[in-house]
C-alpha cells in the first residue's frame, strides 16, 4: 500500500522498533558510506526549555512516560524528515543493530495510478465478513477514515493513520524502552547521545502510492530479488505533527533504561530536558489521578487523544526491498494503527473497524478467526476487530493486546513468497469497572437541637467516572410520621454541579423545650465509567 507512509502493523514475533533518521539522514542520502549510527542532530533553534518539573510544569512529559507503555507493540518503520528532503524509491541498508544506511541506488519507483482504495467489484467474503465489493469511498474522504465505526473528524481535525508514543534515541524510534548502554558499545563512535520522549500523529492519506521496482532490483540466486546492498527502500512523504521532549545522554551517563533516565531528569526539574514540535500537534487525556488497587499503585487516565490539528512533512515510511519483487506476498497495511476501541467496561464487548491495504501484486485471501475476505492487489478491505476487556480496577485502565489475521495468495499455485503471512495489529482499549458503588448509614443524634451538619455528606465519585445515581434510601426522621419530608424535615441527594460526586442534605427542626428530633438514613451512590 501506501507508499505514502501507512503505518505498518506488526509481525506475528514480538514487534520491535525501526529505526528512524532525521535531517542527518536526509543529508546524507547521496553519501556513501555514512555511520550506521548517525550523530545527534543539534537541537532546533528556540525549543523550549521546561520549568521546574516538580511544581507540575512536566505533568504531560511525565504523564507521556506513563503512556508509552501502551505502545510497545506497535510498529513503526518511519523515516522522520520535516524537510521533504529524501527521495521516494531510494534503498536503504538496515543493519543488525537496527540502524539504516542510505545506498547509492533508487530500488522501487511509484506506480503510475493506484487502483481504488477500498474493495473493488469482485472482491468476496464469507458469512459475515465486514468487506462490501464494490464500495467506494466518499469523494474527499479518507480510506482509513471511512474504515473507521467511530464518529467522523471533527472540523479542523484530520483522521489519523497512525498514532506513537515512545522513546527515542538520537534518530532511533526504539518503542518503549531500551537499555541505554547497548546504545554506546553498538559500534559507533559518539560518546553523547539524543533521548527522546515523543508523541507524534500521522494523518490519513488521501491517496495512497503504491511502488514497483526499477532496474536495479534483480533476481537473485536464493529466489526472491535483490536490489544491490540494499535491505529496504523509501516510501512516499507522510504528513503529522509531532512533540518531542529532549535531553543528551553522555556514556558516564547511561546507565539502565532509557525511561528510567528520562524519568529521573523530569523528576528532578533538570534544565537539560526541552521541548520542541513539528506541526502542530493537541494532546488530551494524559492527566491522571491517583487510583487506589491499580497495577502498581499507578494513575487513572483517560483515552490518549491525539488530534493533529496542523500536519506538515513529517516522515517516509520503510518497506523491505522484497516487497517488489515479482512473486512477493508483500505485507498488508492495517490503519489506523493501533486500533482503538475507545472506552469498554470490563466485561463488555467494543468493536472497532480497520482499513487493511494489499500492497502485494496479486490478490489476496485474508483470514481472521472464522471470517474470510479477497482483497484484489493494491486493492482494500476492511476488517472488524472485537475484545472485551476483563480486570477489577476502580478507575480507567489503558490495556493491550495483539490480534492477529492470515494471509495468503488467492490463488494457491501462485509461486509467491512467502507462502502465507500471520499479520499482528496491536488492539488499545480504556477500561474500568462499569460502576462504582457506595453506601453508608448517615444520621443525626437524637435530641432536641441535633447537629443536622453530621447529616450532611459529600462524596466524590473515583477518577474516571460520572454520577449516575444519588438516592438517600432507608430513611427515618423523627416526625408523627417518621417521613424525612415533612414536619419541617427535608433530605435531599443531589449531584454536584460538576457531575462527580453527590451532596447529601438532611435539615429539620430544633427545639430548647420538649421533644426530640433527629434523622437518619442511608446514602447511596453509583457512579458509571466515563474516561474521557
Amino acid at each position: 500500500m501506501s507508499g505514502a507512509g501507512r503505518a505498518r502493523p506488526g509481525r506475528a514475533a514480538p514487534a520491535r522498533a525501526g529505526a528512524l533518521l532525521l535531517g542527518v539522514l536526509a543529508s546524507a542520502l547521496g553519501c556513501p558510506g555514512p555511520p550506521e549510527v548517525p550523530a545527534p542532530p543539534s537541537r532546533r533553534p528556540g525549543a523550549a526549555v521546561l520549568p521546574a518539573c516538580k511544581g507540575g510544569g512536566c505533568s504531560q512529559a511525565g504523564a507521556l512516560l506513563e503512556a508509552a507503555r501502551a505502545f510497545s507493540d506497535v510498529r513503526h518503520d518511519y523515516l522522520l524528515d520535516t524537510s521533504s528532503a529524501m527521495v521516494p524509491g531510494r534503498g536503504l541498508s538496515r543493519s543488525a543493530a537496527g540502524a539504516f544506511s542510505p545506498v547509492g541506488v533508487a530500488c522501487a519507483q511509484p506506480k503510475a495510478a493506484a487502483t481504488p482504495a477500498l474493495a473493488v467489484a469482485g472482491a468476496t467474503s464469507a458469512p459475515g465478513a465486514t468487506s462490501a465489493p464494490g464500495a467506494t469511498a466518499a469523494p474527499g474522504a479518507t480510506a482509513s477514515a471511512a474504515a473507521q465505526g467511530g464518529p467522523a473528524p471533527g472540523e479542523g481535525e484530520r483522521a489519523i493513520d497512525f498514532r506513537y508514543v515512545g522513546i527515542a534515541v538520537d534518530s532511533v524510534l526504539v518503542g518503549a524502552d531500551v537499555d541505554l548502554p547497548a546504545y554506546f558499545s553498538a559500534g559507533g563512535t559518539l560518546d553523547k547521545r539524543r533521548l527522546r520522549l515523543v508523541a507524534m500523529a500521522l494523518v490519513a492519506d488521501e491517496d495512497p502510492q503504491f511502488f514497483e521496482p526499477t532496474e536495479s532490483v534483480v533476481p537473485a540466486s536464493g529466489g526472491g530479488c535483490a536490489c544491490g546492498r540494499a535491505t529496504h527502500f523509501i516510501g512516499a512523504v507522510k504528513r503529522g505533527a509531532m512533540v518531542a521532549y529532549e535531553t543528551d545522554v553522555t556514556a558516564g551517563e547511561a546507565h539502565g533504561t532509557a525511561i528510567g533516565l528520562f524519568k529521573a531528569r523530569i523528576e528532578a526539574g533538570d534544565r537539560r530536558v526541552t521541548m520542541t514540535s513539528v506541526g502542530e500537534l493537541a494532546i488530551e487525556g494524559v492527566e491522571g489521578a491517583p487510583v487506589a488497587g491499580a497495577k502498581g499503585g499507578g494513575q487513572a487516565f483517560g483515552a490518549l487523544r491525539l488530534e493533529v490539528k496542523k500536519a506538515v512533512p513529517l516522515a517516509y515510511a520503510i518497506y523491505p526491498v522484497a516487497d517488489v519483487c515479482r512473486f512477493s506476498l508483500a505485507e498488508p497495511e492495517i490503519t489506523p494503527q493501533p486500533v482503538d476501541l475507545g472506552v469498554v467496561p470490563y466485561g463488555a464487548a467494543g468493536t472497532a473497524q480497520a482499513l487493511l491495504t494489499n500492497r502485494a501484486q496479486v490478490d489476496i485471501r485474508v483470514t481472521h478467526g472464522e471470517r474470510t475476505v479477497e482483497v484484489p492487489a493494491h486493492g482494500s478491505a476492511e476488517l472488524t476487530f472485537s475484545w472485551a476487556p476483563e480486570g477489577a480496577t476502580a478507575g480507567c485502565e489503558r490495556q493491550t493486546r495483539r490480534d492477529t489475521f492470515v494471509v495468503q495468495p488467492k490463488d494457491a499455485a501462485s509461486p509467491v513468497v512467502p507462502r502465507e503471512r500471520a499479520v499482528v495489529v496491536p488492539l488499545q482499549v480504556t477500561t474500568g469497572m462499569p460502576t462504582f458503588s457506595k453506601h453508608e448509614p448517615i444520621a443525626t443524634e437524637t435530641g432536641r437541637s441535633p447537629d443536622y451538619g453530621r447529616a450532611s455528606v459529600d462524596w466524590t465519585c473515583p477518577a474516571g467516572y460520572v454520577v449516575d445515581q444519588c438516592e438517600p434510601q432507608l430513611s427515618s426522621c423523627l416526625s408523627s410520621t417518621g417521613s424525612c419530608n415533612a414536619e419541617g424535615y427535608r433530605l435531599t441527594a443531589e449531584a454536584t454541579a460538576d457531575g462527580r460526586g453527590c451532596a447529601f442534605r438532611c435539615t429539620g427542626p430544633s427545639s430548647s423545650i420538649w421533644g426530640d428530633h433527629g434523622c437518619a438514613y442511608t446514602a447511596a451512590m453509583v457512579c458509571r465509567l466515563g474516561c474521557k
